[in-house]
């Protein structure tokens, strides 16, 4: 193995729980991209608010945007979508018409933009989720103007209590036909069946030219099982759950908070480099 490809997730693995970027994180990006290895970031999130959160970075990461859902080049190997898989319409159309009226908030993703529909029960959990991302909401009265559309993913964002529920009576519903997951308690997305961070991360790798094999991943929740599982050596943090934890490679002994991933990488850069 020789490590030239590196994926982070981003909130409780490469961010501290403030949302920040510690300058030891921040310098070990660096001295990978030096090193010329690729730096990608590996989220839930849309690109633009990716990049918003990693605007510290003193590099051109690529990006696993909306759970690997979309996958993008870096700017300096000609950028662009190299992997897309948005979720079939009858699904989304599903979702729309089950969150009316109800107490959680729908994030619907498509063409670059959040779109969601605020009403006074559904409005603390938008503040929440916008809190918690930053990522912006184009809000709308209806989202019926998406009937028929694939959006990249649709999120349900509420009361754990309730998503619990509600996840297992689409797991129920549905099964395997898409891909269903909690990315925090009160996160509950769904996506295409083939959309997820490792499919993400091996897309990437093949457009970049590089084996699977030569591919390190850092992650700490259930999104990012498939990406630790798929990649040549996949590192769990020490603040991940268990389910993730036998899922990776290695478990380190450093928490998102304790710098992890400056740490693992002292490790992987007396091995490698």
């Amino acid at each position: 193995m020789h490590p030239r490809l590196f994926a982070f997730d981003l909130d409780g693995t490469l961010l501290a729980s403030d949302k920040s970027l510690s300058p030891a994180n921040r310098q070990a990006l660096a001295e990978m991209d030096r090193a010329g290895a690729i730096v990608a970031l590996a989220s839930g999130r849309m690109g633009a608010s990716v990049l918003r959160a990693a605007r510290d970075l003193p590099l051109d990461p690529a990006l696993l945007s909306l759970n690997g859902a979309a996958v993008y080049k870096r700017k300096s190997d000609g950028g662009g979508l190299v992997f897309s898989m948005p979720l079939p319409a009858e699904y989304a159309d599903h979702l729309i018409e089950y969150s009316r009226g109800r107490e959680f908030a729908i994030n619907y993703y498509i063409d670059d933009g959040l779109y969601t529909v605020r009403t006074a029960a559904t409005g603390r959990w938008n503040d929440l989720y916008h809190q918690q991302t930053k990522s912006e909401f184009r809000q709308v009265d209806s989202l019926e103007r998406f009937r028929g559309r694939r959006p990249f993913k649709v999120l349900y964002c509420g009361d754990p209590a309730v998503l619990d529920k509600e996840e297992a009576r689409f797991r129920a519903l549905w099964g395997a036909k898409i891909y269903i997951v909690r990315t925090w308690e009160y996160y509950l997305e769904f996506m295409h069946a083939g959309a997820n961070k490792g499919a993400g991360l091996a897309a990437l790798a093949r457009a970049c030219g590089i084996d699977p094999s030569d591919t390190v991943a850092f992650g700490d929740a259930d999104n990012d099982i498939p990406m630790l599982a798929s990649a040549g050596l996949g590192i769990a943090m020490a603040n991940a759950g268990q389910r993730v934890k036998a899922a990776a490679h290695r478990v380190s002994a450093w928490t998102n908070d304790e710098d992890g991933v400056a740490r693992e990488w002292e490790i992987i850069r007396r091995e490698y480099f």
